[in-house]
């Protein structure tokens, strides 16, 4: 480390900007061969996140080999290399209440150790642990086929070792995508990092609730097919309760990472366009937010009388400040 250096105290802490994001930031570590979903999940985990309104970023391979490590090769001392680096990037962005979803094949244990020393309590190993002979089967970019030429040498998984995650945090192992988005947003809600039912302090003056699309108004019984595939009818007792809030003065809105087309296109065919002020991918202010992993909704076992008396309770709460 170069000397004469002195850390900087800046004026705006984690906590603060932690208290903008709503949520903590923290590093979610996708470790795995080439080939073995690690880029898809997070992809897909991103989705849904952003969908939610929540801070996030995805760091991957290939995409910062193309830039900030352009200069680096694939020889052990280059692979450390490369994530020590990227340990560093993504902790700053950890700071700063960013959800960070590394995505990097980090063969070496000695080398993920480091990384999870740098970043510290946020640091969650998930190793996605696909056998070698799917991805080779998968092949995506064409590389096994290459490396079992000789065409690549030092190919992790063929020539080079890929050293399996002794504790890691998560082991998904070759299921479907959704599993794997599902499991890991089930840590994420155990954690308290998603804001699914939360009041939000700086209101409008309107009664604002936000409603997420798939899982409550959606009943989404088989899950993602598909950002342009709302399929399903709608969640049981959702027109009901909707109708009674919308009579009672509220605001709905819903906020979803699908397309704003489709979900509109869905209310108009299930006469449920009339309920809602807005459709839209971003995050807005609204006095409650209900989510299908919200402790006040189960998609699976809809309660929409806990959810009409949560925004009650709320509304209670507030008027005694």
């Amino acid at each position: 480390m170069a000397k004469n250096l002195t850390k900087h105290a800046f004026t705006v802490s984690r906590t603060q900007r932690e208290t903008n994001t709503g949520h903590p930031g923290k590093v979610l570590w996708f470790t795995g061969l080439s080939g073995s979903g690690k880029s898809t999940i997070a992809n897909a985990l991103d989705e849904v996140l952003h969908g939610r309104g929540l801070k996030t970023y995805i760091l991957d391979g290939d995409n910062v080999r193309m830039g900030l490590n352009g200069d680096l090769g694939f020889s052990p001392k280059d692979r450390t290399e490369n994530i020590r680096r990227i340990a560093e990037v993504a902790k700053l962005f950890a700071d700063s209440g960013t959800i960070v979803l590394t995505a990097f094949i980090s063969p070496y244990i000695e080398d993920r150790d480091a990384a999870r020393e740098v970043i510290g309590d946020d640091f969650v190993e998930v190793f996605v642990d696909t056998p070698l002979d799917v991805c080779e089967d998968r092949d995506p970019k064409g590389l096994y086929k290459k490396a079992r030429a000789g065409e690549i040498k030092g190919f992790t998984g063929i020539d080079a070792p890929y050293e399996v995650p002794e504790d890691p945090e998560f082991i998904l192992d070759n299921r479907p995508l959704e599993f794997a988005v599902d499991t890991l947003i089930d840590y994420l809600d155990s954690e308290n990092i998603l804001s699914n039912i939360k009041e939000v302090k700086t209101l409008d003056k309107e009664r604002t609730l936000s409603f997420d699309f798939d899982g409550v108004i959606h009943k989404y019984s088989r899950g993602f097919q598909g950002l342009e595939n709302a399929y399903d009818e709608p969640m049981p007792g959702a027109f009901k309760m909707l109708t009674k809030l919308k009579d009672e003065g509220y605001v709905l809105k819903i906020m979803s990472s699908r397309p704003a087309h489709v979900i509109k296109k869905w209310l108009f065919d299930n006469s449920m366009d009339h309920l809602f002020a807005d459709v839209s991918n971003q995050k807005f202010v609204a006095t409650v937010y209900v989510d299908d992993r919200a402790m006040f909704f189960d998609r699976n076992s809809p309660d929409w009388e806990g959810v009409y008396s949560s925004i009650k309770s709320r509304e209670i709460q507030r008027s005694f400040r």
